[in-house]
């Protein structure tokens, strides 16, 4: 039975008028009107939902903290769908053992008791601890944790995860780096390079051996970098690489997220948030890590960046403003692309589909102000159930 109707601008069709019915889970029925009136500032947009492969936590709260429960990790998930994602990879970052451990079982638990938090969760990504030891390159990471890579460690840990562990970042330049990579795309696992030094000769063998993403290319990095080569140019110049970014407006400037659009192409480019553990958290020193007075999470003391606090409807927001893409175009970073690089379908909002949709207002802002494009979640819609936005 037809249960709830959804009618706004749809992206993927134009932004021309569509309205949708869903029958519980999935769309059951999309029908496209012939009036195609103009567009107002109060009209509502309709889009697939985002897909997320990098958020590591919210509220102080890690995924690879070794006090982590099934209960936070269902708290977190559940607060993506109010930022218009249904779709993400929960990311563990550079830790012992033991830690990693406890966060990939414990997710697996969480997903394992509650249905909704298994639909949401794509994977997990491992974002380490098998990277750069130097600084700069290992950006947040903690340097006594960051080790070669290590295929038992990696099988213990897919074991302990249920084999969710869909996604590892990786630097290539570490001792078995290469093998490493061959071994997991057999295992059907997607391979990213990241809090990399590598030489262009090893990105290069590396890519050889299946690597397919850069994860957030540009960052992760030293602040000072030879002309060339360099990591950067190397990995953008790489046409198999996706490019995962952070589109903050503080992770990259106007200018590096023009080029590396233009140098991958809309196609290989992907927008994650990267959202840090203290995402959502008020100014101030946590630790190792601290909030500034604008919102940037930065590692205490320096200034290199430990993480993000922003959601991707401004990522995309930030790439029209930037980059110049179309609002489709650019939408199409935090779904379709995504979901190519992990060898899905892409979400679409077609009959049959998951209900996975995000209701939205788009604003234009006078040209003067630095943000002239603004996204404003109303609702997300994750499998059917309506989350209101956060």
């Amino acid at each position: 039975m037809l249960n709830d109707q959804v009618q706004g601008r749809g992206v993927g069709f134009g932004l021309a008028p569509v309205h949708l019915e869903l029958d519980e889970s999935r769309i059951g029925r999309v029908f496209i009107p012939d009036a195609n009136p103009s567009r107002t500032g109060t009209d509502l947009f309709v889009a697939p939902a985002f897909w997320d492969l990098q958020t590591n936590g919210r509220w102080g709260i890690s995924f690879s903290d070794e006090t982590l429960t099934i209960e936070q990790v269902a708290e977190i998930v559940r607060a993506h769908a109010a930022f218009g994602t249904a779709r993400l990879c929960p990311t563990l970052i550079t830790a012992s053992q033991s830690a990693t451990t406890h966060g990939l079982r414990t997710i697996r638990q969480a997903c394992d008791r509650w249905p909704e938090i298994a639909a949401m969760v794509l994977g997990i990504h491992l974002e380490g601890p098998w990277i750069s030891e130097c600084d700069g390159y290992r950006g947040a990471h903690p340097l006594e944790h960051v080790r070669d890579s290590d295929l038992a460690e990696f099988a213990q840990w897919q074991e302990a995860s249920g084999r969710r562990i869909i996604l590892v970042t990786l630097a290539p330049e570490r001792s078995g780096a290469i093998e490493a990579i061959e071994w997991l795309c057999r295992q059907g696992v997607t391979v990213a390079l990241g809090h990399t030094a590598a030489s262009s000769a090893t990105i290069a063998a590396a890519c050889r051996a299946g690597a397919s993403l850069s994860t957030h290319l540009g960052n992760g990095i030293l602040n000072q970098l030879p002309r060339h080569p360099n990591p950067i140019w190397d990995q953008a110049a790489e046409p198999q690489l996706f490019a995962s970014l952070i589109a903050d407006r503080y992770h990259l400037g106007s200018s590096i997220l023009q080029v590396l659009v233009r140098a991958k192409g809309v196609e290989k480019i992907l927008l994650v948030s990267d959202f840090s553990p203290l995402a959502g958290l008020p100014t101030g020193t946590y630790g190792p890590w601290s909030v500034d007075h604008e919102g940037k999470i930065v590692v205490t003391g320096t200034s290199y960046l430990a993480g993000a606090n922003q959601s991707l409807a401004q990522g995309v927001a930030t790439l029209i403003d930037w980059a110049g893409l179309p609002l489709e175009t650019a939408w199409s970073t935090v779904t379709a692309n995504p979901a190519r690089l992990l060898r899905h379908q892409p979400p679409a909002l077609t009959v049959g589909s998951p209900a996975n949709m995000v209701l939205f207002r788009l604003s234009e802002l006078p040209d003067h102000s630095t943000a002239r494009t603004q996204i404003d979640i109303v609702r997300t819609c994750v499998d059917g159930r309506w989350y209101e936005a956060g």
